[in-house]
């Protein structure tokens, strides 16, 4: 399903001069004739000048938005007609904001401007449009508006500043869960949001507290994969007791004991409304990554040269999917993690879409100075390249390459399709310190060289 943003060509809060419920009123007072209501828009909002802002543009967004059936006569869908029900221009305010976060994907704007302000940067027009498609939201074009517009309504409801900061109470308020609570229900395993939203469920039709075995049944038969019985304490039951989500009693010893006891929601989870847990099954980064993939830039310098393995692994992690992201990427898996390396490596998989197809490695070493990416390190990327048949292999280090690896890698990339981007530790101390435009500068200056040696190889001769 594509993820896409209302169109708010002509609908923003200044337009409509801060109340949306006269620009719902002409609909109702028109009474099912077009021309009277396109003709109230145009004398209230536009000058009476008869252009297309109210005959085109306007219905177009009530269509795109929900508040509109969509069909001509223009009428007013259900929502449409409980916002114009509002007993002041605020609340008719707070009544479209809810709807086009619950219904329209404005959460994903609002999770774009979180996690900008996160990274201590400014919320803009081009910013937001960047991290929008990040995310996978389509249909944003060059001059577009719509994210901007949205944001102004947000800003007109009060749940977020003009700098882009949320209000988490206005947010839970109109929710039931704020931003905060959204971000750290996503940081979990899905495993473990899988088994909350069963327990959410039981809250409605059942008497707390709930058997564990009967929760974990129910689990197995939707989602046997994501559950292992003999680590059901482990991996599920203690973390969710440690970070407030469940509360457990009469826990019984022994090997089953980890199934035993009886399980009841925190009021952290009964306080969140089960449409709002929502588990979400297509997630590529790992579960303990996602509450951290908007570090600041400084910080993941910071870890990243530290002595503390276990930060500089984590931090490593995190420069290669904020990579992947400032290159307009989507992380499709890890092949293997810094922990599983001592925290000096990290290998994953991303694909982009960006004209063509194209799918990429990354390899990225944390290596002791004076040490460098070698020969075999390549080799072996170069392997796993064509077994998973990508298309660019980016190896990112600390430190840099011997000259061996770089004449291997002009060796493939002149005799085969196959590209290499190496980011030695130079490159990335300046990335992480002056961002994004670096990132993009230097693959850039590395695709102009890869053109050169392109060129040497053979091209069919015309007839």
């Amino acid at each position: 399903m594509e993820r896409r943003l209302p169109s708010f060509n002509d609908f923003s809060p200044s337009i409509l001069k801060g109340d949306i419920r006269p620009c719902l009123k002409a609909v109702v007072d028109a009474n099912g004739n077009d021309s009277k209501v396109i003709k109230a828009w145009d004398v209230a909002y536009f000058g009476g000048k008869g252009n297309k802002r109210s005959s085109t543009n306007i219905p177009a967004t009530l269509r795109s938005t929900g508040l509109s059936t969509g069909s001509r006569p223009i009428k007013l869908s259900e929502v449409g007609e409980q916002i114009l029900e509002a007993p002041s221009a605020h609340e008719a305010t707070m009544r479209f904001c809810a709807h086009v976060l619950r219904e329209k994907n404005g959460r994903l704007l609002l999770e774009a401007i979180g996690s900008i302000r996160k990274r201590h940067e400014q919320v803009s027009k081009k910013s937001l449009k960047q991290e929008l498609e990040g995310m996978g939201v389509v249909g944003l074009s060059t001059n577009t508006t719509d994210h901007t517009t949205l944001k102004n309504w947000f800003v007109a409801a009060k749940i977020v500043s003009e700098q882009g900061d949320p209000d988490e109470d206005a947010i839970k308020a109109m929710l039931g869960i704020s931003s905060a609570e959204l971000d750290e229900f996503k940081s979990l395993t899905l495993g473990q949001q899988v088994f909350l939203r069963q327990l959410r469920r039981a809250h409605v039709t059942g008497q707390e507290p709930f058997l564990a075995r009967d929760l974990l049944a129910e689990c197995l038969d939707e989602y046997a994969d994501l559950f292992d019985e003999s680590q059901f304490a482990s991996k599920v039951r203690d973390p969710l007791v440690t970070s407030g989500w469940i509360e457990v009693q009469g826990l019984a010893k022994g090997p089953q004991g980890g199934k035993s006891g009886r399980i009841s929601g925190t009021q952290k989870l009964t306080d969140i409304p089960i449409s709002e847990i929502s588990p979400d099954f297509e997630q590529a980064v790992p579960a303990d990554l996602r509450s951290k993939v908007n570090t600041p830039l400084a910080k993941i310098a910071d870890d990243l040269f530290s002595d503390d393995k276990h930060k500089g692994g984590i931090a490593l992690e995190l420069l290669a999917l904020r990579m992947i992201w400032e290159l307009g990427l989507h992380p499709r898996s890890f092949r293997l993690r810094s922990a599983e390396t001592a925290y000096a490596e990290v290998d994953l998989i991303a694909e982009g879409a960006n004209l063509l197809f194209s799918r990429w490695t990354f390899q990225c070493k944390r290596l002791t100075k004076g040490t460098k990416v070698h020969l075999s390190d390549v080799a072996k990327e170069f392997g796993i390249a064509v077994y998973s048949r990508a298309h660019v292999v980016v190896l990112v280090t600390t430190t840099s390459f011997s000259s061996d690896a770089i004449k291997f890698a002009n060796e493939v990339m002149r005799t085969t399709a196959l590209q290499f981007v190496f980011v030695d530790g130079t490159t990335v101390e300046r990335y992480l310190k002056q961002g994004k435009n670096v990132l993009l500068e230097f693959f850039r200056g590395n695709a102009k060289a890869v053109l050169q040696k392109k060129h040497e190889q053979p091209l069919p001769q015309g007839q």
